[in-house]
């Protein structure tokens, strides 16, 4: 009797569920999914005489944004005449006017085109009205073509099975546009898409190729052409089966090439009598036959249905919706399985079939897991270890597992403190991953750990309440690699990969920690002298074993307190975890030493030198970044004073430092704001020939400093690169008032000897003489000796070029430089200038006058004119002239000028010998 109710409960749970399952959507979702898979096994390719012309994004990048102008659908008819297609039917909305040139332009090709032409029409909602909206094209177009529809229905899952034959619009019937191109006749149903038909079988040609004529000849002779957008942005795409994502006039091809080829499906369902009669078959099946015939008759009947329903879609084009037949085999599978199990029966035995499941999941995880794993019981007894924990702790593959005493001290102790402290109500907590190093026989390995307790229910106890057992499970794996290649990264990372001393990085840290603790420190920061020129002749590879060998003398003379950082380049500073200036110095002297002494790299002997900056507490500050530059203004101290290589950081130092970078800043605002004027002293013929020249002096009067002294700011304009741009306006300021002055009247401007050197003088002087229109044969360039030192083949290009344009050179302040006579004939040097300071001494000085003799029998005997700079009195005007000096220059003939008084100067005695040039008691000074 239990029997007989639990099979007629069984009996109606089935019954309830295929019930549920009739009456909501699983039966047309399983035929919409056993039809998509059925397109699969009957792909066709389509007939070819249907051609899609694509509105792509090629197009759309040659033509432009859409919508195009309608005179450019007119073009692609007329190459679709030439290209001898036979019907043009265009997927795109002519509801509304554009331009009455474009439409009448259209609408003339249609009408002359000579072939069928058709244009979609569609109806859509409006949700304002709630009715449905028909989309027409608009008349003067219908005049000459047929609408045909294009409305696409959806089905629940948003994909496209069927299409409409036509539809209604204003109670008239407009054909669709596959049934038009298929030659079908107009009807209000809709048929079936075989979507077996390969889409990509479908001849397809890009608009602009069609209108350029960028296509095989006689490819579209005779064709259907549907022209549509395919183009992503223009966002006419569904989703359809097999296919996937298409445009909406590859649906219409699909459409069209199921017509052509009378494939519109059909769909077939069957009635409720087979249903139910197939019920009470199945019935009968499970109530007389055993379990495995009862599943082996259902599993052929519904294969055998499936194969039935895939013949009807290939031989015959219909679609049989066997969804309700194979719920109804579910059934009988379901209430047969059932009745063999009762609930219970089939609760335990899934529970069993679970949990042997579980057990070997868990064993495959234990055994073939990357981690080494060890379970240890609450006897400290080992329940489970793997292979991989074997082989790291090298203990037998096959012996027994132990217990904890044959764990490493680390691993016992860790466990036991885990399985001590974890009490049985406690939540689980995450585990803490630990390092432990364990030293093997060839090398130490490095394992990181973890450890974490667990309960397991007890039942072999008597009673029903059981017992708990406590377990811990030791995970671990071998990171010998990542810790030794983290460490590796930590020593790049803080370390200097050439001398592998600490690096810059790892002396911010070490100053934050003293200054954190508030430690004494003071910074000895070093840098090799010279050393560039070891590199540039040596190599870089002698220069990094001058480096390396550095670091070690360095460190050699070290205090234990102290520690040597290579900063970068040859830059160097040491840390001395002291404020004892007077060690400080000792250890700098040491430095010294030790640098200086000569090097002996690759076969090379090597003498360089160091400079040492001391910065030590003087004024309470203890902050790194105030130390590090105190330092640096001590060390740049050192190498350009005298005062020896070794140089503590005073107060004044930081003040003239700021004094420095204010003017810097001035000095490149004046450059901004052409602050700067120009002088002109003139220069005058020592033999009666009146003005020759004036040489141009650079001022600079600031609002707060008042007059700057050249001497004071041409060095930094040097040092700061500066110089490159302030030379440059005073070519340009200096050619520019020479062009006001007599064609006879030169200008001379001193050069700074890094314009040649690193700068573009050949394009300065282009640019002045450009916008000055002077003539360059009146520009003189004033350099002095200093730049021929390391003289090269660059300094005598340029020579050439200045040449080149007509500017002649003048070698300033001879004879108080290098005075090396090879510059004077290895260079073009057209005229020397002597120094002031031998014309001061003179009749006075025998040794000046001895110069002087000199440098002008020398000067004459080359050809190479002379003038003497710093003439005061006509006593010094005189030996010049007799001596032969051509030219003279100073307070005696005229102090400078601004450029209105020496215009005025020049045009007042242009062209007119100045008088009594040779007599003493008629000098040519100049009222000023």
């Amino acid at each position: 009797m239990a029997t007989d109710i639990r099979s007629l409960a069984t009996l109606l749970i089935v019954a309830a569920c295929l019930a549920g399952a009739l009456l909501s959507s699983v039966p047309a979702v399983l035929d919409r999914a056993l039809s998509d898979a059925r397109f699969l096994l009957g792909t066709r390719s389509a007939s070819g005489e249907l051609v899609l012309v694509d509105i792509d994004a090629r197009s759309l990048a040659e033509v432009g944004v859409w919508p195009w102008p309608r005179r450019l659908h007119a073009g692609l008819l007329a190459a679709a005449v030439e290209a001898g297609a036979a019907r043009v039917a265009f997927d795109v909305d002519f509801s509304s006017r554009t331009s009455s040139e474009d439409d009448a332009a259209f609408a003339d090709a249609l009408g002359s085109a000579g072939l069928e032409t058709f244009l979609a029409a569609f109806v859509q909602h409006d949700p304002a009205s709630g009715a449905m909206l028909a989309s027409m094209p608009i008349a003067p177009l219908l005049s000459s073509s047929w609408p045909v529809s294009i409305n696409v229905p959806l089905d629940d899952d948003g994909r496209v099975r069927r299409f409409p034959m036509g539809v209604d619009v204003d109670r008239e019937t407009v054909v669709s546009m596959p049934a038009v191109l298929a030659d079908r006749e107009a009807a209000v149903s809709d048929f079936g898409i075989d979507h077996g038909i390969d889409a990509a079988s479908i001849p397809r040609v890009s608009y602009v190729d069609l209108l350029h004529g960028r296509i095989v000849r006689g490819a579209l002779a005779g064709k259907t052409l549907i022209v549509g957008a395919t183009a992503i942005e223009l966002h006419d795409l569904f989703p359809v089966p097999g296919a996937g994502i298409v445009s909406g006039s590859t649906v219409i091809a699909l459409a069209t090439e199921t017509l052509m080829q009378a494939r519109a499906l059909a769909s077939w369902r069957p009635p409720v009598a087979l249903v139910a009669l197939l019920l009470a078959a199945g019935g009968w099946l499970v109530m007389r036959s055993s379990l495995s015939r009862s599943l082996l008759v259902c599993a052929v009947v519904a294969v055998a249905l499936e194969g039935i329903a895939v013949w009807f879609y290939l031989e015959r084009a219909i679609m049989l919706e066997t969804a309700v037949i194979q719920l109804a085999v579910a059934a009988t599978v379901s209430w047969s399985l059932l009745r063999e199990f009762d609930l219970r029966q089939f609760r335990l035995w899934v529970s069993r079939v679970e949990t042997r499941n579980t057990a070997r999941l868990l064993e495959r995880v234990v055994d073939d897991g990357f981690d080494a794993i060890v379970i240890v019981d609450g006897q400290k007894r080992i329940m489970r270890i793997n292979d991989h924990a074997r082989r790291l702790l090298d203990l037998p593959p096959d012996g027994q597992p132990g217990n904890l005493a044959n764990l490493p001290p680390a691993f016992a102790c860790a466990i036991e403190e885990a399985m001590t402290s974890a009490a049985e109500a406690d939540t689980r907590q995450p585990p803490v991953r630990r390092i432990a190093r364990l030293a093997g026989a060839d090398d130490t390995r490095i394992l990181e750990y973890a450890v974490s307790p667990f309960w397991l229910e007890d039942r072999r106890r008597a009673g029903g309440d059981g017992h708990r057992l406590r377990y811990a499970s030791l995970v671990f794996h071998d990171v010998t690699d990542r810790e030794r290649a983290q460490e590796r990264l930590r020593f790049a990372a803080f370390h200097d990969s050439l001398t592998g001393l600490p690096n810059r990085r790892a002396l911010e840290e070490q100053l934050d920690a003293l200054a954190g603790k508030g430690a004494p420190m003071a910074l000895l920061a070093f840098d090799l002298d010279r050393f560039k020129g070891v590199n540039d002749a040596l190599g870089h590879a002698t220069g990094d074993a001058v480096l390396t060998e550095t670091a070690r003398r360095a460190g050699a003379v070290l205090l234990p307190e102290a520690t040597v950082f290579r900063i970068g380049g040859d830059e160097f500073l040491v840390l001395l975890c002291s404020a004892d200036r007077g060690l400080a110095r000792h250890v700098a002297e040491r430095i010294v030493q030790e640098v200086g002494r000569s090097y002996d790299v690759n076969g090379h002997s090597i003498s360089i030198g160091s400079s040492v900056g001391i910065a030590a507490d003087i004024d309470g500050c203890c902050d790194p970044s105030v130390l590090r530059r105190r330092a640096d203004i001590a060390l740049y101290q050192a190498k350009r004073t005298s005062a020896g290589p070794v140089v503590e950081f005073d107060l004044s130092m930081d003040a003239a430092r700021l004094k420095r970078l204010a003017l810097e800043r001035d000095l490149a605002e004046a450059i901004e704001t052409d602050a700067f004027e120009l002088a002109y002293q003139p220069q005058v013929d020592l033999h009666g020939s009146g003005w020759t020249g004036a040489e141009a002096l650079l001022r600079w009067r600031h609002l707060e400093r008042g007059f700057v002294s050249p001497a004071e700011f041409i060095p930094v304009a040097e040092e700061t690169g500066l110089i490159h741009r302030l030379g440059a306006l005073v070519l340009q300021i200096a050619c520019r008032d020479a062009s006001l002055w007599p064609e006879a009247i030169k200008v001379a401007v001193n050069v700074s000897p890094l314009q040649f050197l690193t700068g573009d003088i050949v394009g300065a002087v282009r640019s002045a003489l450009a916008s000055s229109g002077l003539d360059p044969k009146r520009l003189e360039l004033e350099i002095t000796e200093s730049a021929f030192v390391g003289e090269n083949h660059r300094l005598a290009g340029i020579f050439d070029e200045l040449l080149s344009l007509g500017i002649t050179f003048a070698l300033d302040d001879f004879g108080t430089g290098y005075s090396s006579l090879g510059y004077l004939h290895r260079f073009p040097i057209a005229k020397i200038k002597i120094d002031r300071s031998f014309v001061t001494d003179i009749p006075g000085s025998r040794h000046s006058m001895a110069v002087l003799q000199s440098v002008v029998v020398l000067a004459d005997g080359l050809g190479i004119r002379t003038i003497a700079e710093g003439v005061e009195t006509l006593r010094q005007a005189d030996i010049l002239r007799e001596l032969g000096c051509g030219e003279g220059q100073g307070y005696l003939y005229s102090k400078p000028l601004s450029i209105e008084r020496a215009t005025e100067l020049f045009e007042r005695s242009a062209g007119e010998p100045m008088d009594g040039c040779g007599d003493i008691n008629a000098p040519l000074r100049v009222a000023v």
